[in-house]
């Protein structure tokens, strides 16, 4: 989770959303009552294919999604929220972590949780850098990348898309991490009204109600209104969020038709902040002194989103996307060391073109676009209140900083996937990136070591090209491998430092792979090394760990992984049913290259090895049940290599029962059965010197049963 502090790096925060309650009630009535203008023997809707990437084999997919994947020359996925709603569902981690090549983590259990995908902002305890946060293909986050996995809420998605590095550039983003998109329910994918309510453990208890209707051929809605509130297993870890989410599509042709997506979210959050080693192992439920002490805290007021997406079918096959997003983010955050207030403005346009052709009779898809955002966030911090007054400190609330930065960036990109023959592929694509950041600085002595003071401004331009080959081997497997560039350019909060302003951090990629499988056995495997210069790193201020951490470039490092997906569904001779299983493995290595200081050390933040394995029998009544495995080797937790977070097992276990056609669910989800200590996540630390007492360990989820039951009609 984040630390108290920092303007930069926004955690969750709520409150209640009893003003749109009402209104919420009446628009999901409105969906779920039939419509007066339809006419009851109108054939349903026709609308454009959309297109889908994800696993090569299982029952969660349709025929056009699996075509979709084998035409991206790597590792992609799709999650289906029929799976992660078979158990309790209290952040992007329960939809995320059953997904090899992805490590997600809930610091002290909470919402917000670090995600990291080939290395993307190793150095953050909690929220993700180096990954594009999307829905339906337009940014949810911040225009520079910065943002918290908090944005995107998987209860308000169908299914939600993984785009591991370079394969993101199926909509723009040449980031080293890649991209998540949340594929949007619409009142044609999801008709009809459904309730849910969660509860259990440490005060847990979540509802949600949507619904989604067909007016008409050309007009249908979806809506969401949902609300959970959690006293935690932490002292000071009590969570209230509240969120609406709601989209309507019109076609107003059979070749055109557009969709409208409001969201508003109140998060309020307290922030129990990281342990010692020994505090973790011995008591993970105290919150950190200073913590404690301030009630450190966050609450938006609140944070919201909207964007609009228009898409034109022109001539038998191709396809025009236009969409433009405005997102705002306002929150206070009284912490240990600092009050921080933050408001932040993001908008921008995408435009995206498919062209399909097949000269000589070999088929051609060639994809091009451009992406333009701007934003623009003031940040003030402040002397806590808390504080006694002292002749040698500041006044209580007294203001330490102004900071008033700006960003804005332009991509363009294409790609082009050409067919040899039926059973190759080969791709080439690229994109550029012009961006820009500026800041204006008011900072008093005390913040002088993170905040440079005065103005400064700063521009990048990155090219980014990418080559790619298919090859279907057999049928049902296909062997994959590309050549990428990656490009990022700092946040416009961190760019300016008292050393300079940062400079962008680029890589170059080569991934090599393989996907494919049937019901009984599906496989997605990929190996892959990058070779990262100015990798963009964040460390504390020495002898202030509450403050905002320290953003610099590493000179050189190497990234090196195999991502492991392995599942099926095998048939059992002494019971009905089937055994359902999932292996995710993800091996990790991070380090410096040549390094004047630290050689070739470990990056640290991340295990080196992580794996989760999931065993559930599902019997064809609709009752299923099983147990499932996490598992992590320790992990280096300073850049000198002298201390580590310790590995771990968990064992969870879930039961539940789906009724035909889905018309009710129950289920029973229970994690780390065995009460385990860990760590679920650390701060980035340059030296501990070997001791044991830097409190930069956050405890992971303690035993916890949740409860559910889930109602359509």
């Amino acid at each position: 989770m984040p630390k108290p502090a920092p303007p930069v790096r926004s955690a969750a925060g709520a409150q209640p959303l009893f003003q749109a309650l009402p209104c919420a009630i009446a628009l999901a009535w409105c969906l779920t009552a039939p419509p007066a203008c339809a006419d009851p023997g109108d054939d349903a809707p026709v609308l454009a294919p959309v297109r889908v990437k994800g696993k090569a084999a299982g029952p969660d997919l349709d025929d056009d999604s699996r075509k979709a994947l084998r035409a991206i020359p790597g590792n992609v996925a799709v999650i289906s929220a029929q799976r992660y709603r078979e158990g309790a569902v209290m952040g992007l981690r329960d939809a995320l972590s059953r997904t090899a090549g992805v490590y997600v983590q809930n610091p002290s259990g909470q919402e917000s949780a670090k995600v990291s995908m080939r290395g993307s902002g190793i150095s953050a305890s909690s929220g993700l850098r180096g990954i594009r946060l999307l829905r339906d293909g337009l940014p949810l986050g911040r225009s520079d990348d910065l943002g918290d996995t908090i944005y995107a809420d998987p209860f308000g998605a169908e299914r939600i898309e993984v785009y591991r590095g370079a394969n993101s550039l199926e909509y723009g983003a040449a980031t080293l991490g890649g991209a998540i998109n949340l594929v949007s329910p619409t009142g044609h994918s999801h008709p009809g009204a459904e309730w849910r309510m969660e509860g259990g453990s440490h005060g847990y208890l979540k509802g949600q109600l949507r619904a989604g209707q067909e007016f008409s051929d050309d007009l249908d809605a979806f809506a969401s209104i949902s609300s959970f509130h959690s006293d935690g297993f932490r002292q000071n870890s009590e969570q209230s969020v509240s969120r609406f989410y709601g989209n309507i599509g019109y076609k107003f042709s059979p070749r055109s038709q557009g969709r409208l997506h409001i969201t508003s979210e109140h998060y309020r959050v307290r922030m129990p902040g990281a342990l010692t080693l020994e505090q973790m192992q011995d008591d993970p439920s105290a919150a950190n002194e200073g913590a404690l002490q301030a009630g450190t805290r966050i609450r938006t007021t609140p944070r919201w989103h909207a964007a609009y997406r228009h898409d034109w079918q022109i001539g038998a096959a191709d396809q025009l996307s236009l969409g433009v997003f405005h997102t705002g983010t306002k929150f206070d955050s009284p912490g240990a060391d600092i009050r921080a207030r933050y408001d932040a403005t993001d908008y921008g346009a995408a435009l995206r073109h498919e062209v399909n052709r097949e000269p000589g009779g070999h088929r051609n898809r060639f994809v091009w676009g451009a992406n333009y955002s701007r934003g623009s966030s003031d940040n003030q911090a402040y002397w806590p209140d808390y504080r006694p007054a002292s002749p040698f400190l500041p006044a209580p609330g007294a203001q330490l900083a102004a900071i008033a930065s700006r960003r804005s960036a332009l991509e363009l990109f294409a790609e082009n996937s050409y067919n040899l023959s039926p059973a190759v592929a080969l791709v080439a694509g690229a994109q550029a990136t012009w961006a820009r950041r500026l800041t204006d600085n008011t900072v008093l002595p005390l913040l002088s070591a993170f905040f440079a003071d005065g103005g400064a401004s700063a521009s990048y331009f990155g090219f980014s090209p990418k080559l790619g080959a298919l090859w279907d081997v057999a049928p049902q497997a296909q062997v994959f491998a590309n050549l990428s560039r990656s490009f990022e350019p700092p946040n416009s909060l961190a760019f300016h430092t008292q050393a300079g302003n940062l400079r962008a951090q680029r890589a170059t990629t080569l991934e090599l792979g393989t996907r494919g499988g049937a019901a009984a056995l599906g496989w997605d495997a990929a190996v892959y090394h990058s070779r990262v210069r100015n990798e963009l790193l964040q460390a504390p201020v020495p002898g202030n760990p509450g403050l905002p951490p320290l953003a610099y470039n590493a000179d050189a490092s190497r990234h090196t992984g195999i991502e492991l997906g392995l599942r099926g569904m095998l048939p059992l001779a002494f019971l009905p049913g089937s055994l359902d299983w999932n292996l995710a493995y993800t091996w990790s290595r991070f380090r410096l290259a040549g390094d004047a200081l630290y050689g070739g050390n470990a990056l640290p933040g991340i295990p080196p090895h992580a794996a989760r394995i999931d065993l559930v029998y599902r019997h064809p009544s609709g009752f299923y049940a099983g147990p499932g495995f996490e598992l992590a080797s320790g992990w280096d937790v300073d850049q000198a290599d002298t201390l580590m977070a310790p590995g771990y097992g968990i064992v969870n276990f879930i039961m539940g029962y789906r009724a035909p056609g889905e018309r009710y669910r129950v289920f029973l989800d229970a994690r780390n059965l065995a009460g385990k200590h860990y760590a679920a996540t650390t701060d980035y630390m340059v030296d501990a010197g070997g001791r044991g007492d830097a409190a930069v360990f956050y405890p992971g989820q303690n035993l916890a049963v949740f409860a559910g039951i889930q109602a359509n009609w």
